[in-house]
């Protein structure tokens, strides 16, 4: 994304990989939603990536115009029907995403708070999807188990 540090973003993971055709649909639904999106009229400086084919991140340069409630209810509703044409789990905020040996895994939050702390997950690296900016993103999205928001579950 070549925007701001400062700039402000969403994160979306899905509970499967995209597949070719999948990556190639949505990433033409994004192209044509920031191509026009806006807040109470004012365009927003807004970009977009998909990560380890599994992650939608948008991203907004608040520099420029702030992203409204309305305009993030838009963003939403696009996720929605993405994620009601193929399935994808997007708006599930009871998954975990890691990667352990250059894999990402997803388990709902109630099995992957029982490994933590029976000690199973080594050498795991954590997604941190509640981040808000770009910055963050970039520096701290994906981070060791002992570095994340999930550290408090260790023993």
């Amino acid at each position: 994304m070549n925007l701001s540090d400062d700039s402000r973003i969403w994160i979306f993971q899905a509970s499967r990989k995209f597949s070719y055709s999948e990556k190639e649909n949505i990433t033409q639904k994004l192209n044509n939603f920031i191509a026009v999106w806006n807040a109470h009229g004012a365009e927003l400086l807004a970009s977009f990536d998909l990560p380890y084919d599994q992650f939608i991140v948008v991203g907004v340069d608040e520099n420029q115009a702030a992203a409204s409630g309305c305009s993030i209810d838009k963003l939403t509703k696009l996720v929605r029907e993405i994620d009601a044409e193929y399935s994808l789990d997007l708006l599930n905020r009871m998954l975990v995403s890691y990667e352990e040996n250059q894999h990402i895994i997803i388990d709902k939050l109630p099995v992957f708070k029982q490994k933590v702390k029976e000690g199973a997950m080594k050498n795991v690296n954590v997604f941190n999807n509640g981040i808000s900016s770009l910055k963050e993103f970039k520096h701290s999205w994906l981070v060791p188990l002992e570095e994340s928001w999930a550290k408090t579950l260790l023993n």
